[in-house]
C-alpha cells in the first residue's frame, strides 16, 4: 500500500463497494486473522490527545485484494485540513507471523484494568471464527447506509491503548476480530503481545455503521463522496 492520501481513500472506497457483496467480503476476511498496532503508532497519536482511534477498513488492490486497516486518531479524522497521510498509519490484515510465538498456558491471574477477562475474549473471538459467515451475509441483507450493514469502520478508545502500552515490555497490541454473545455485533479484540508476563485484552471497540456522528469520520467522507 502506498503512503498517500489517495491510496488510503481508494482503499476504503474498494471496501465501500464490496459491502453488498458477502462472497468477497467473506473471501477476504478469510486471508487473514489479525492486525497490529505499534507502540510507535501508539505514540505518534498521545500528542493529539484522542478520545479515539478510527480504525477503517480498506481493500489494497495494488497486488491482488488484500484487506488492512487505515488508522487515524480522532482529533485529526475531525478536520479536513488535517486529515492526512502524515497522520495516518496503515495495517495489512495478516494470515500469521513468520516465527512461532511462544504463548504459555493462560492463568487465572488477569490485569486487573482489563475490560473484559481472557476467557470472555477467547469466547468471541472463537464465536466470530464460527458465525462470520452468517453473520455477514445477514449484515449484507441489510443493505449498505449509514446506519445499517456490514461496517466500515471502528471507533477504538484510546484508553484500551494506554492499558496495553502501560507494559513497558509490550511492543504491540495484536488486534483480532470478535462477535458478541447475541451474534449482532462484531467488534475488535485488542491483546497485549507480552504473553509472558501480562494476560491484558481490551474491547470496548464500536463498529460503524451506525454513524452517531459522520461529520467525526472526515476520512470516510472525503473518500466516498
Amino acid at each position: 500500500m502506498e503512503h498517500t492520501l489517495t491510496a488510503y481513500k481508494e482503499a476504503i472506497v474498494e471496501w465501500n463497494n464490496l459491502r453488498t457483496n458477502s462472497e468477497s467480503l467473506l473471501d477476504l476476511i478469510a486471508k487473514g486473522s489479525y492486525f497490529q498496532i505499534s507502540r510507535d503508532m501508539y505514540d505518534s497519536w498521545t500528542g493529539a490527545s484522542p478520545e479515539y482511534i478510527h480504525a477503517y477498513t480498506g481493500v489494497d488492490t495494488s497486488s491482488g485484494s488484500k484487506l488492512g486497516f487505515i488508522l487515524i486518531d480522532s482529533v485529526c479524522d475531525s478536520d479536513p485540513n488535517t486529515v492526512s497521510a502524515e497522520n495516518i498509519s496503515y495495517a495489512p490484515y495478516c494470515e500469521g507471523f513468520d516465527e512461532l510465538q511462544d504463548i504459555p498456558p493462560f492463568s487465572n491471574v488477569e490485569n486487573p484494568n482489563n475490560d473484559i477477562s481472557v476467557l470472555t475474549g477467547l469466547q468471541r473471538s472463537f464465536r466470530w471464527m464460527l458465525n462470520r459467515k452468517k453473520y455477514i451475509e445477514n449484515k449484507v441483507a441489510e443493505g449498505a447506509g449509514e446506519n445499517a450493514g456490514m461496517f466500515q469502520a471502528f471507533r477504538l478508545p484510546m484508553t484500551d491503548l494506554e492499558t496495553i502500552f502501560a507494559d513497558a515490555n509490550a511492543d504491540k497490541a495484536i488486534v483480532i476480530f470478535g462477535l458478541t454473545a447475541d451474534n449482532a455485533t462484531a467488534d475488535l479484540l485488542l491483546w497485549s503481545d507480552n504473553y509472558q508476563e501480562d494476560q491484558t485484552v481490551e474491547d470496548t471497540t464500536v463498529p460503524m455503521p451506525p454513524f452517531h456522528n459522520l461529520s467525526d469520520f472526515r476520512l470516510l467522507e472525503l473518500a466516498i463522496n
